[in-house]
């Protein structure tokens, strides 16, 4: 039987039940070349995250409890890109294309938004163009921007000027497409939250049910890299590692306030960074990283 490193990652009180008593996070390694650590919590200044993208020495959050997007870098810090007052109420998953133009869904007042390299914010399309509770978005190979959309259980294709298309109807069966990714092969790999399913839809448009464990897998956000497709499971607390030959392996499990995993994204040394929702309601959340190697990097 393999060993398991246990780590607990945060020490000290993290919510107090009715019951008064402390809850702490904690994380499991099952992959010992991991280290965990806290990257960053509620003192960087956003309040609960959900999607992540390292791109380019900066991390870009799609902060749910904050109505915001928002980038980090240890240069500048916390940098709000668009908040509230631009009419988005709870960011999603988001992301940034090769010239720094950042893309991001929303939950609750649908619709696809952009905050462009030169920091001019718009909505590309909303809810009148049928992008009504939108989750799961993509860059697709032509340039265009995948959306998927959890009310109407399809994906959207979106060009740069804001025209919306089907992409994957209904008739797919996929019911919330909550986390979108291609490789560098053209497949297209998505994850549904609701159905406990990861899908690929290859080249040629076939639509493959990769995994499908519905007692013990609920895959949330998707990350590709170097032939490495990585998943942040919601409902059960884990973040995995998949190939085709060698198939869903575990890296970590999250528990305690650490449960609610809801973004994942990879810098350019290899190391992992995860958005934990600890207290949504509440706007309480973590960043958890991940590391190749036994160093920390902490954000304040």
């Amino acid at each position: 039987m393999k060993r398991l490193s246990i780590i607990f990652v945060l020490i000290g009180l993290l919510l107090t039940t009715s019951c008064g008593l402390q809850k702490e996070g904690l994380v499991l390694m099952t992959d010992r070349s991991y280290k965990a650590s806290v990257f960053a919590t509620n003192k960087m200044g956003f309040g609960s995250p959900d999607g992540l993208i390292w791109h380019k020495g900066r991390l870009y959050i799609a902060d749910e409890g904050g109505s915001a997007l928002e980038v980090w870098s240890k240069a500048d810090g916390l940098k709000t890109l668009m908040d509230s007052s631009f009419g988005i109420s709870s960011p999603e998953k988001l992301v940034v294309d090769s010239e720094g133009n950042a893309f991001f869904t929303d939950d609750d007042v649908g619709g696809l938004w952009e905050v462009d390299a030169g920091g001019n914010r718009r909505l590309l399309a909303g809810r009148d163009k049928g992008l009504i509770y939108t989750k799961g978005i993509a860059l697709a190979p032509d340039g265009s921007i995948l959306v998927g959309d959890g009310e109407q259980h399809e994906v959207f294709r979106v060009t740069r000027d804001g025209e919306v298309s089907a992409f994957l109807g209904k008739e797919y069966g996929i019911t919330r497409p909550e986390g979108l990714v291609y490789d560098d092969k053209g497949n297209l790999y998505i994850a549904d939250e609701e159905d406990n399913v990861l899908y690929m839809l290859d080249p040629n448009r076939t639509l493959h049910r990769l995994i499908d464990r519905r007692d013990s897998f609920s895959p949330e956000a998707l990350w590709y890299v170097n032939g490495l497709l990585y998943i942040a499971d919601e409902h059960f607390g884990k973040v995995y590692v998949y190939t085709p030959n060698d198939g869903l392996k575990p890296i970590a499990t999250f528990a305690g306030t650490f449960k609610q995993l809801q973004g994942i994204t990879v810098d350019d040394q290899g190391d992992l960074y995860v958005a934990v929702q600890t207290d949504l309601k509440h706007k309480v959340g973590h960043i958890i990283k991940l590391s190749k190697e036994n160093t920390e990097v902490a954000a304040r």
